[in-house]
């Protein structure tokens, strides 16, 4: 979209559409009305032709008040010509604006009118893209709307990008600087996070809400801008207001390496991405209120699951929702025979666990985790966490058959109850076809031999991934902090997530980062401490613990006191697997590490850090641990919280600050204070409730 003006704060109601709607009618006839005014007939000749015509009128009256039979011929031909031009110009006028209206919808229009399903064709990766070309700025302009849609055919109302779901594909080469112009033309405000970008230099654009940045009141606009330096691979971004990745707002971002149509481990003819999410007929908003509601304990189980956003419902298992079953065709994944296609799964759903397979082919080798290139590890079938990414290669060499079962299938022993609401499905389907994918769909002849999973664990716990190239880890850690994390009921029978005895809230009118920089700038010592930030931040509400040093190696013992697995994300950096299990954390020792991660036990014995999984999401099974390092030398403040959403908006987050002595010189671009202006009031639309409007529910419970 290339419309950039401010726009006030809009309400959800019709108002809002008018109100919209005519803001760019304004601009639209404003850009017409000046277009036609220079166009073919300008001022200047108009002004000529009616002198013309005026003259001419004058000397045929003097001439009939002389001689008739005299008059000169050349005053017909002038008068007959003024009146044939002043014709023409007004009828190209009239017909220019005319067309000019009908050709020129808004954005908005646009947005709306569209089909919200997206194109299979979207998600394919360009095949002709230039790995070598000069880095440059891409950008990409993005309206957000409010939309009723029926991913599987059931009606609800989402939010989305440009009208489609789900959101555009970004493609790029690492080095590149990504440019996405945001109007949030929706009825609550928003911010974008994107998942797994380091951030470095830019912390204010990692799009955390309360955080990094303040919300994207309604109406309101926002610029990202950074770097993809140093990195590689499958990414995506969401919505980080609320759970807003539930109701459409999710898309997938690729960063190509240099070196990728180079260096193959697999050579492979095509790319795509294949987005895996879990899906609710429920207003989202209202499902969150409801899980952050007295006396609730257990997250809503999804209704179904959906392939690139797209899968069949059954119309007759949901009488009372708007459904039509008409004209939903599955994904169709066209694949030349005889060769090798990367497939890049990602989990971009709020709560489930997907289990991945294509039937009969039992050779699918992962390439990728988490943006790290990996050695080919031969799977039969893969476990996504929310979160998590995986790149596999599969090779279209089967004989006899031609079309193939692509399965994405929630795991249901990590729900509260395996049944599904209203008969859901819990398996989102997509076709394999050996050929072109816009042959005609047909339902292919086989069958499943995915196994039943008890439990939701990474796969790296059961299987060994190694970076290629190798990524070792540092030997010692300077610091070591135990992190227990649980869902714990409290007053009012409130149940939230608790990291250690902190849950967290964001304050979306004063994100920390803008608070760290004010007080640094006013050298308030309480923000250059070392370790917990208790002084400067409410511990209760915003754990934050501080490591000034220029790159201080930190080690994160996350003990899950919980029957529940949680997939922890930390922003802006990347973390080595060290180790993981159930029960409780056995101690450094039993690793071949000292007190603390403060070296090696035996100096020859150096398994655990040679090359150990990196990535960026990683699990704490249900009643288990799990060993993390990361290098703390990426300035900013950043958020590591569960990835699954109901527990996130629980509280279930805290954050880490690196690199003090950098931020001492930052200084906040002005476009990201102003996003801070907005009341309160807009500013917190989306966002969870407050606890405090449970406040007095079942005194006499407390």
């Amino acid at each position: 979209m290339a419309i950039y003006q401010p726009l006030q704060s809009l309400s959800p109601t019709k108002y809002h559409r008018d109100v919209v709607e005519g803001r760019y009618s304004d601009i639209g006839n404003s850009k017409r009305m000046g277009a036609a005014s220079g166009e073919k007939c300008s001022g200047d000749e108009q002004g000529r032709i009616f002198a013309l015509e005026q003259s001419s009128i004058e000397n045929v009256i003097a001439g009939a008040h002389t001689d008739r039979q005299h008059r000169p011929w050349w005053s017909f031909v002038a008068f007959t010509l003024a009146c044939v031009g002043t014709i023409f110009c007004l009828t190209w006028l009239a017909l220019s604006l005319d067309v000019q209206k009908r050709s020129t919808p808004s954005p908005l229009d646009v947005a709306l009118g569209v089909p919200i399903r997206r194109p299979d064709k979207d998600y394919i990766l360009d095949p002709d893209w230039d790995f070598g070309a000069s880095n440059e700025v891409r950008t990409y302009d993005w309206i957000i709307v409010d939309k009723e849609g029926d991913p599987d055919g059931v009606r609800k109302p989402m939010m989305v990008i440009d009208g489609q779901f789900p959101g555009p594909l970004i493609e790029v080469n690492e080095g590149d600087v990504v440019e996405v112009n945001v109007r949030n033309l929706a009825s609550n405000a928003t911010a974008i996070h994107w998942h797994g970008i380091f951030q470095n230099g830019t912390n204010w654009m990692d799009g955390a809400a309360g955080v990094t940045q303040c919300p994207i009141a309604p109406g309101a606009s926002y610029r990202y801008k950074f770097n993809v330096t140093g990195q590689a691979g499958t990414y995506f971004y969401h919505g980080h207001q609320g759970v807003q990745a539930l109701g459409g707002l999710v898309g997938p971002l690729v960063i190509h390496s240099r070196d990728e149509a180079a260096h193959q481990s697999i050579p492979y003819s095509s790319d795509r991405v294949v987005l895996l999410q879990d899906w609710y007929y429920d207003i989202d908003s209202g499902l969150m209120r409801d899980v952050l509601s007295p006396g609730v304990e257990d997250a809503p189980i999804p209704n179904t699951a959906l392939i690139n956003g797209v899968n069949q419902a059954n119309c007759s298992n949901h009488p009372g929702r708007p459904c039509s079953d008409a004209g939903k065709l599955l994904p169709n994944l066209g694949l030349a025979p005889g060769k090798g296609h990367r497939l890049r799964f990602l989990n971009v759903g709020g709560f489930a666990w997907f289990q991945v397979a294509v039937d009969e082919h039992e050779h699918l080798p992962v390439i990728e985790v988490d943006g790290t290139t990996v050695e080919p590890s031969p799977e039969s079938s893969l476990v996504i966490a929310p979160g998590q990414r995986y790149s596999i290669v599969l090779t279209a060499d089967r004989s006899g058959e031609e079309a193939f079962w692509l399965r994405a299938r929630m795991i249901k022993s990590c729900f509260a109850s395996q049944t599904l609401p209203e008969n859901g499905i819990d398996e989102a389907k997509a076709i394999i076809r050996y050929g072109h994918g816009d042959d005609e769909p047909s339902s292919p002849p086989t069958t499943s031999k995915l196994q039943y999973l008890p439990i939701c664990k990474d796969m790296s716990s059961m299987t060994s991934f190694s970076p290629f190239p190798v990524l070792p880890a540092p030997r010692y850690a300077d610091h070591s902090w135990y992190i227990r994390v649980n869902l714990e009921i409290g007053d009012w029978r409130l149940q939230r997530g608790v990291m250690n005895s902190s849950s967290f809230r964001p304050n979306l009118k004063s994100p920390t980062l803008h608070r760290l920089l004010d007080g640094l700038a006013n050298n308030n010592e309480s923000f250059t401490y070392k370790g917990i930030l208790d002084i400067a931040f409410d511990p209760a509400s915003e754990l934050v613990i501080s490591h000034n040093g220029a790159a201080e190696t930190v080690d994160i013992v996350l003990q899950n006191m919980d029957e529940n697995s949680h997939p922890f994300h930390l922003h802006g950096m990347q973390m080595w697997v060290l180790g993981a299990g159930h029960g409780y954390f056995p101690g450094y020792g039993v690793l071949g590490l000292q007190p603390e991660g403060k070296g090696l036990l035996h100096p020859t014995v150096s398994d655990v850090v040679d090359n150990p999984l990196k990535r960026d999401t990683v699990t704490a099974e249900g009643f288990g641990w799990v060993l993390l390092r990361f290098v703390a030398d990426n300035p900013g403040v950043w958020l590591f919280h569960c990835h699954v959403i109901w527990h996130s908006e629980a509280g279930m987050g805290m954050q880490f600050l690196s690199r003090v002595d950098v931020l001492r010189g930052w200084e906040l671009p002005d476009d990201a204070k102003r996003l801070c202006d907005a009341p309160e009031e807009e500013l917190r639309k989306g966002a969870p409730p407050k606890d405090e409007i449970f406040f007095g529910f079942g005194d006499d419970e407390r």
